[in-house]
């Protein structure tokens, strides 16, 4: 019915009045299962669309990634034709007899003649493509790559391999690279260094014990030994290390010769007259221009070309402060100086030394924690500032915590549990949240202005109390302890929390709900241990007045009994004897400091917990006294029974209430029905 409906409605000459006024006259009944046959057709139509939307969607993911993998592959022929045009260039540069012959003239020359950034570009474009993070490798004009090849880095003292590198040679640098394990697209290897050839010397290793085809390359201030397949691959290494260095030195020096050559000129013509002026002018335009312009005014500072060495002296000696001070120095000075090849050779040199510097200020904050004792977290502070006045506020920060995370658990671990869990609960307390106030303290002076850092510490100190907490309930709550030193305890934990407030570090919330499920459990099985005493109490229960004997001995034990708080002197008659059981007053004595342990750990989420506990507690006497009442062989003994359910009732009531006022906390209507059920006691006795 639902699929003729669907053709009916899905014809394209209908009409709905026509339609409808046909069936109206067909009566109530059609009417309803009309109704009834649209409603079916609607949920259909609606189960029809989702399938439909689902199968879209499937498409639309298969589709994704069909395109996902043509753009992988469109890549990968993007670079296999730029390598194809590079060396379409090689070849007719190469060749006897090239296009660029035929252009005659000076002005032909200029125009095929490439420039340094298109020159570094066919040179180093692998570079790019097979190298991850080595951009700024391949901005300086000039570069080219000389030799390259596979090595393995072997430790220098104990000669055992560390891992695979590939090594590029270039004409003023050698670049470092590792392999890439799980790598995707043309990425073969990623950046580790970049070292100077000036700054750089190759030793020979012989060839002794494990060590195969190896040679040394000493990179002040560190060195690094490899190791290559064969001994031809070494020799190759060496001998192109040597040239490359041979080369750069001559270039230099030719590059400071024609510098000074072309200041002098400049001075000439500076002196000399308008039409020697112009004569010096024409000749230095004959002077070829160097690709690196070593020779403009602001590269020329004598404190700038020393800067490089400068930089590797301050890392050397750890005067971090000296070292930023430079390179703030520089980049402040570098900024007004018109951009050209030369800055970015020069920024390329900075650079290095920076992330040196960098990585020297990180392992300051590396360190072990019997060092950090010593200086508390203001010895990790000076390379925290220097980190900051660098730009690398987040992993100082990231550093910092992780530096007071582990002088928090090396100060733990030196603590020794000595028998008493409260006072290794207090000396734990103590050594946690002192360090955790200290690093609060330390951070705020560390990073002043640094909102951002301020999260970071906020979910470091919630991390590091999750630890402290995991210490703490495997000492109290595994122990076996009992309610009265658990209740301590927490005590003592939530104390020190709140002192944390004062410089603006809430943890009581995050302390008592990491607690909460703990708490619960120790206050249920004591509060079903106390509960069975009272059972197992009652059945011997004979509802006998205490007789000690003599005056003096109830006095002694009216004392005794104001020491715990309650003042049974009204009690007392015959001087000898108390009219309150043995059992009242055990129970007496068990519900406060029952009550008084749970207000210890009391929470605002707890609070009927708690109450729900003791008005159980007090329930299960509550039902002995009863049952008592309605015993027909305790008929005499009503009225002690009244007594003792009074004391218990009201006094004892009242004491317990005391303990709620005195935390300011409000007294449970659970517990004030348990204090009016003394007028229904009265009323059994009286029947």
């Amino acid at each position: 019915m639902a699929d003729g409906l669907a053709r009916i409605l899905s014809k394209p000459k209908f009409d709905a009045e026509t339609f409808i006024a046909k069936l109206s006259g067909d009566g109530e009944d059609a009417l309803l299962d009309m109704k009834a046959n649209v409603h079916m057709l609607n949920d259909e139509t609606a189960k029809a669309l989702k399938q439909n939307v689902y199968k879209n969607y499937s498409q639309f993911i298969e589709t994704a990634r069909e395109i996902s993998i043509l753009e992988g592959e469109m890549y990968q022929l993007n670079h296999m034709l730029n390598e194809q045009k590079s060396l379409m260039g090689s070849m007719m540069e190469m060749s006897l007899v090239s296009d660029r012959a035929v252009v005659e003239g000076p002005k032909g020359e200029e125009d095929q003649k490439e420039s340094p950034e298109e020159e570094t570009r066919r040179n180093l474009a692998f570079l790019l493509e097979r190298v991850e993070g080595c951009s700024n490798v391949a901005e300086v004009p000039g570069r080219q790559l000389v030799h390259d090849g596979d090595l393995v880095e072997l430790d220098a003292e104990s000669h055992t391999q560390l891992q695979r590198v590939h090594a590029f040679l270039l004409n003023d640098s050698l670049m470092i690279a590792t392999w890439i394990p799980n790598r995707r697209g043309p990425m073969r290897y990623r950046f580790v260094g970049l070292y100077e050839l000036d700054g750089l010397a190759v030793v020979n290793v012989r060839d002794t014990g494990p060590v195969k085809n190896g040679f040394k390359i000493l990179m002040f201030p560190e060195s690094h030994m490899y190791q290559t397949d064969t001994a031809k691959a070494k020799r190759q290494w060496l001998d192109a290390l040597e040239d490359t260095k041979k080369k750069k030195a001559s270039r230099d020096k030719q590059k400071k010769e024609a510098a000074m050559r072309l200041a002098e000129q400049q001075l000439q013509a500076a002196l000399a007259s308008p039409g020697e002026a112009d004569m010096s002018k024409s000749f230095t335009d004959d002077v070829e221009e160097e690709p690196v312009a070593m020779d403009r005014d602001f590269l020329q500072a004598d404190w700038l070309e020393e800067l490089p060495e400068d930089l590797d002296m301050y890392i050397a000696q750890r005067n971090f402060e000296g070292a930023v001070d430079q390179v703030e120095k520089v980049n402040e000075y570098l900024t007004e100086c018109p951009k050209g090849p030369a800055l970015k050779e020069f920024r390329a040199r900075i650079e290095h030394r920076v992330k040196q510097l960098t990585d020297g200020l990180m392992n300051e904050l590396q360190v072990s924690p019997e060092r950090s004792l010593r200086g508390g977290p203001r010895a990790a502070r000076r390379a925290v500032t220097q980190l900051i006045r660098l730009g690398r506020s987040a992993q100082a920060c990231d550093l910092f915590l992780r530096n007071r995370s582990a002088i928090i658990k090396y100060n733990i671990r030196q603590l020794k549990f000595e028998g008493a869990t409260t006072l290794y609960i207090r000396c734990l307390c103590g050594v946690f949240f002192s360090s955790l106030s200290d690093t609060a303290k330390e951070f705020i002076k560390a990073f002043p202005g640094h909102h951002g850092c301020f999260s970071a510490f906020v979910i470091w100190s919630k991390q590091e109390l999750q630890s402290f907490v995991s210490i703490f309930r495997r000492q109290v709550f595994e122990s076996k302890a009992s309610l009265s030193t658990i209740a301590d305890c927490v005590q003592l934990a939530k104390r020190h929390c709140q002192e944390l407030s004062s410089i603006g570090l809430d943890l009581e919330f995050s302390l008592a709900t990491l607690l909460d499920t703990a708490i619960q459990q120790v206050v249920e099985e004591t509060r079903d241990q106390i509960t069975e005493g009272i059972k197992y109490r009652a059945a011997d229960d004979l509802w006998r007045p205490m007789n000690h004997l003599s005056q003096a001995d109830c006095d002694k034990y009216v004392a005794d009994i104001a020491a715990t708080g309650f003042d049974i002197r009204p009690y007392v008659y015959d001087k000898c004897f108390v009219m309150l059981t043995m059992n009242s007053i055990q129970f007496a004595k068990i519900c406060v400091t029952f009550s008084d342990d749970l207000l210890k750990l009391y929470t605002v989420e707890l609070e009927d917990f708690i109450a729900d506990s003791l008005s159980s507690v007090y329930k299960s006497q509550v039902a002995h006294i009863e049952q008592s009442l309605k015993s027909e062989r305790l008929n005499k003994e009503h009225s002690l029974i009244l007594k003792n359910a009074q004391f218990l009732l009201e006094v004892v009531m009242a004491r317990v209430e005391s303990f709620y006022s005195d935390r300011q906390v409000p007294f449970p209507a659970q517990l004030q029905a348990i204090n009016a059920h003394f007028r229904k006691l009265k009323a059994m006795a009286n029947k």
